[in-house]
């Protein structure tokens, strides 16, 4: 709530108060009246002046009555129309007081209530000259009234007492009413920074790339942050079960809640993997449990961006100190196989050195082409033409070979958004794969495409060869890591590289046969 709508919530509170003293008011005078009336009046009071006290009472009636239309015009304002209330009253029962035997008979005691009601709208000086306007009252009154039949001091002393139960209630009630004003006023501020810093908590949490949930003991949800349904991968709803947007997640939550999985699992969700971290919100079983959740692949490019920084690095001392002894061998071996006297094994030798050295040549581009990050080259690519094409281009590169490439019936509507030299160059290393490491198979290498959940494109390419055993799936694409005679180890690491340099990701997929690479584009890159 803010501070202007607070301040209208007390002044509303404020008018209320004179409302129901005007209310008590008119139901005084009505118990008066009804008094009068049945005769009651004589009995409760020793001496009453029966006119003056009748013609009192219609007056302060229609009075009362006439207040109510500025009361509820609030035209004047609320403290002028306090006072003037408050007077009025004064003057009234001072009446009613002279004309019912005076102050001794207990009648006074009736300003009592509407002073405290107006003290509690005023400030401490008005509230106080009420009291002083009060007492000077019921004197004036006691001197009148005594001046006609003789002075008795100790009804002056009863006068005094009342003007002292003036001053105290009055004087009380104001003094609660400015503690209690200040107290309130500190409670909107308190109240206000609290909603503001409660907003910036929210806005800071919504636009986190933290995914961030929070679920109760029954793993229903609480809140969520848009992060939370982007990394997950679907519509998270209040008030539902975790388990119906997130089965997976929930799984783990209760595995965590169990003490079954202390430690972080990574979840699979969409493109996305995911690691959730949770933490109870309190203590005991019951109390709500926070999830935050991080991006793997965030986490992984991090950790990717430090090695590509060490190889670039790395790469730069390999260029300087082997690329010109290598380009010496090199032009040296090509000198020695234009000469003539080589024969025999000398030859043999000859070629061993050129195909050694054009190895390390490849591992020196290689190296240099994952350490070196330039400008992505972001293009839309109707992906079936575009892969009619690239299939064309990589069969024209060996001429000399067979290396059939056969393309799915794919949508032409499938459109993704890569830079195409980085999509080719995947593409070529995932072909070469498949050629080079099957060479004694009939290999066929089979490229299909679609669209995925949530609108996303994949594109696969698998082929018939002997597949990756089981056990080196999960090294496949760690650097240098290769089983191929003649291989850098470098092929997939660089493809999975380039893949998510353009937000995309790079999976083996298990086959019964053969092997299988997808790609997943991410689902934001494509029209």
């Amino acid at each position: 709530m803010s501070v202007a709508a607070s301040q209208r919530d007390s002044t509303h509170a404020d008018w209320r108060l004179l409302r129901l003293l005007s209310l008590y008011r008119l139901v005084l005078i009505s118990a008066l009246l009804i008094a009068y009336e049945t005769g009651f009046s004589g009995v409760i009071f020793e001496q009453t002046l029966s006119k003056l006290f009748r013609y009192t009472c219609d007056a302060y009636a229609i009075v009362a009555l006439a207040l109510l239309l500025p009361l509820f015009a609030r035209r004047p304002s609320l403290t002028t129309q306090a006072q003037i209330q408050f007077a009025i009253d004064a003057i009234a029962l001072g009446l009613l007081v002279y004309a019912s035997g005076g102050v001794p008979n207990g009648m006074g005691i009736l300003l009592i209530t509407p002073g405290i009601a107006t003290a509690i709208l005023q400030t401490p000086r008005i509230a106080l000259l009420q009291a002083a306007g009060a007492t000077l009252v019921m004197f004036s009154e006691e001197l009148l009234r005594q001046s006609s039949i003789g002075f008795v001091a100790s009804e002056f002393t009863v006068t005094g007492f009342l003007g002292l139960m003036f001053f105290a209630t009055m004087m009380s009630a104001n003094t609660v009413a400015v503690r209690a004003r200040r107290s309130e006023a500190l409670a909107e501020r308190v109240g206000s920074d609290l909603a503001n810093m409660s907003r910036l908590n929210d806005s800071i949490i919504e636009n986190m790339h933290t995914g961030v949930l929070v679920v109760n003991a029954q793993r229903r949800l609480r809140s969520s942050n848009t992060a939370a349904g982007r990394l997950l991968h679907t519509n998270l709803t209040n008030g539902h079960a975790l388990a119906t947007g997130a089965p997976e997640l929930d799984i783990a939550l209760r595995d965590w809640m169990v003490g079954a999985a202390p430690t972080p699992t990574v979840l699979s969700a969409g493109m996305v993997d995911v690691i959730p971290r949770f933490t109870r919100l309190g203590w005991g079983d019951d109390a709500p449990v926070l999830i935050l959740l991080e991006d793997a692949g965030a986490l992984r490019e991090q950790a990717q961006q430090m090695k590509l920084a060490a190889l670039g690095r790395l790469s730069a001392s390999i260029a300087h100190e082997i690329r010109n002894p290598l380009s010496a061998i090199s032009h040296a071996g090509q000198l020695l196989a234009e000469s003539s006297e080589l024969q025999g094994e000398n030859q043999r030798l000859l070629g061993m050195i050129q195909r050694h050295g054009a190895r390390i040549e490849k591992i020196i581009r290689d190296v240099l082409s994952i350490s070196r990050r330039e400008t992505r080259e972001i293009a839309t690519l109707p992906l079936r033409s575009w892969l009619v094409r690239t299939a064309n281009l990589y069969q024209e590169g060996h001429p000399l070979q067979q290396r059939p490439i056969e393309l799915a019936d794919i949508p032409t509507s499938l459109m993704v958004e890569f830079d195409p030299d980085h999509l080719q160059q995947v593409l070529f290393n995932l072909w070469d794969n498949s050629f080079e490491h099957a060479r004694e198979y009939n290999v066929l290498v089979f490229v299909n495409a679609g669209p995925a959940r949530g609108g996303a494109v994949w594109l696969e390419v698998r082929d018939n060869g002997p597949g990756i055993p089981e056990e080196l799936v999960e090294q496949v694409f760690e650097p240098f890591f290769t089983t191929a005679a003649h291989g850098t180890g470098l092929g997939l690491y660089l493809s999975r590289s380039l893949c998510e340099y353009n937000q995309a990701k790079l999976v083996h997929v298990p086959q019964p046969e053969g092997t299988c690479f997808r790609i997943l584009f991410s689902q934001d890159k494509h029209s």
